[in-house]
């Protein structure tokens, strides 16, 4: 039973950490980025694939939400990353930590971890009936 519980509440903490990931896209879209080219589509998409992905871990698909919102904070982390180089990416280099970036880069971090313990424990054979079925 503490199993089922542990695997539940990684997968909510890991749809938590998602949403947050995209509400700090979303916004810094709306703030500066819709104006950078290439990037600002980017920052868009990015928040609303975390949308569609944790709309999926609150669901039966719950496993494919987390396979999907590790690949999209494992990129979202290798893009800062990139864009922090002196190339950049598409042109674009972030010159700091700022706030945003680093809320970010946390929840991003964060969202792998736990939902990739979401995964390993629901594969062990833990979590509720809802989870071993998603």
């Amino acid at each position: 039973m503490r199993r089922a519980r542990a695997v539940t509440v990684l997968r909510y903490l890991g749809a938590l950490a998602t949403i947050v990931v995209g509400a700090v896209h979303l916004q810094q879209y709306a703030d500066f980025i819709a104006d950078v080219p290439t990037i600002g589509v980017l920052f868009a998409l990015n928040g609303l694939a975390a949308g569609v992905v944790t709309i999926l871990l609150a669901t039966r698909r719950a496993a494919l939400g987390a396979v999907a919102a590790v690949a999209l904070s494992a990129g979202a982390l290798v893009a800062v990353l990139i864009s922090m180089t002196d190339t950049g990416l598409f042109d674009y280099t972030e010159p700091t930590f700022r706030t945003a970036v680093v809320i970010a880069v946390v929840a991003e971090v964060a969202a792998v971890v736990l939902l990739l313990a979401y995964l390993a424990l629901r594969r062990a054979g833990g979590g509720t009936r809802a989870d071993r079925t998603a």
